[in-house]
């Protein structure tokens, strides 16, 4: 086989979110690229469905199914891959919610929700996959951050915050764990065509009218899954060895602006 630094052969890749949206293309890309996958997120359906799209390319994936909000089921996911897989060579934290809603009626409930999905989950991972036990030398971790992280938008201060208190942490992990040969990194996509896309972008939106204004904010137009997971498998594999602490937009020009 020719050499190519893309491929991820036999390395066990953990997604979450990987029901669907993000998530999803990158366990498809992943596999495709030659990865075992290990699939998390809430709905058991559809991960499965997940895993079928996964197994034309590879083996059959690993499901864990479960709430990343639930503390108690990020904490027992490192000893439950581990026993059904063994230890990890990447992590891709595709999991989110999107809460888009005026601080003025947002809960204490729907912020708690929010950091415990996008923010918190990741680190209790990440403190598990900082050992030798769960991570294989030359681990690499991706966080599905967002342009939110830098941009503001009325309605958006839980996700945004969420997603900003992400993109600092992978900068701080890099240079923690970078002794360790660990890498961590993060994609911040700009608008695409997901489920949380509705969720999210939906407050600047009325109808078309609304949708079109929106959009034009990203030159290149709307994002598709798969043009971010092909972003989150090259920081996953070798051919980005000398990258880590890095908030890559894949944003289709927004941030340019």
């Amino acid at each position: 086989m020719d050499f190519n630094p893309m491929r991820l052969d036999g390395k066990r890749i953990l997604v979450t979110g990987a029901s669907s949206g993000i998530g999803r293309a990158c366990a498809i890309y992943a596999a495709r690229l030659g990865a075992v996958v290990i699939l998390t997120g809430r709905r058991l359906q559809a991960l499965e469905e997940t895993r079928t799209a996964c197994a034309i390319d590879a083996p059959s994936p690993v499901v864990l199914a479960g709430d990343l909000a639930d503390v108690s089921f990020s904490g027992s996911l490192p000893e439950a891959i581990l026993s059904a897989a063994g230890p990890l060579d990447g992590f891709v934290h595709a999991a989110g919610n999107g809460p888009a809603i005026p601080i003025g009626v947002a809960s204490a409930r729907l912020l708690d929700e929010s950091m415990k999905v996008n923010y918190c989950a990741f680190m209790l991972l990440m403190q598990a996959f900082s050992k030798r036990k769960f991570a294989n030398p030359g681990f690499s971790a991706v966080a599905v951050s967002s342009i939110s992280a830098e941009v503001g938008w009325a309605g958006g201060a839980l996700y945004s915050g969420s997603k900003g208190a992400l993109s600092s942490a992978v900068r701080s992990l890099a240079i923690e764990l970078a002794p360790k040969g660990t890498r961590v990194n993060a994609v911040c996509p700009g608008y695409v065509k997901t489920p949380l896309f509705e969720a999210v972008a939906g407050s600047g939106m009325s109808g078309d009218e609304g949708k079109t204004r929106l959009l034009a904010k990203q030159p290149l137009g709307l994002g598709q899954p798969e043009q971010i997971a092909s972003a989150v498998c090259f920081l996953l594999s070798e051919a980005a060895s000398l990258i880590t602490g890095v908030n890559l937009p894949v944003d289709g020009g927004f941030s340019a602006q």
